[in-house]
């Protein structure tokens, strides 16, 4: 049976002003920027984030504004994604633009990578709104999926660059 893809709509940063839920963390990894920023465009994301399977580059590289990716999440989620802003080394930012359950109206996420005097900073920020009647349970989803996965994979990083150091 062929997968049923919903669509999500484009947003941008202007989401991260409006949302109904949103997330930021960062951490500071004794890496370099250029490390890190190795480590967030590779190919092993999936790995060190709870509730991600896999993740699928869906564009050849060099990667820019314009690429996409698949992330699939658990029980056979899947998320397709679009970046509008690749600063190479430094910044991207993408939207959602399809799932195969209809719970995201709109999704964005940033990440940026700064250096600092002993390695450098990981900034993340997401934002989603949800359609009904996902949107009534926010709460409960956002304490039990999203919150989590998001800890998971700003915790997760450094332990991902100390295991591939060695």
């Amino acid at each position: 049976m062929p997968t049923r893809w919903y669509p999500i709509e484009e947003a941008d940063d202007s989401l991260f002003a409006t949302a109904s839920l949103h997330h930021a963390r960062s951490v500071e990894v004794p890496y370099s920027a250029e490390e890190t920023w190795a480590a967030l465009t590779g190919d092993e994301v999936s790995s060190w984030t709870k509730g991600m399977k896999r993740l699928t580059w869906t564009s050849p590289r060099p990667f820019g504004v314009g690429t996409t990716r698949e992330i699939e999440l658990g029980g056979g989620f899947l998320l397709r994604e679009r970046f509008y802003r690749w600063e190479e080394g430094r910044r991207k930012t993408f939207c959602a633009v399809e799932t195969t359950r209809p719970i995201f109206r709109r999704l964005v996420e940033d990440y940026v990578v700064e250096p600092t005097e002993t390695g450098s900073r990981f900034s993340w920020r997401w934002a989603a709104d949800l359609n009904p009647p996902y949107s009534f349970f926010k709460g409960t989803l956002d304490r039990l999926a999203f919150a989590p996965t998001g800890r998971s994979h700003i915790d997760g990083l450094a332990t991902h660059l100390a295991a591939t150091r060695r």
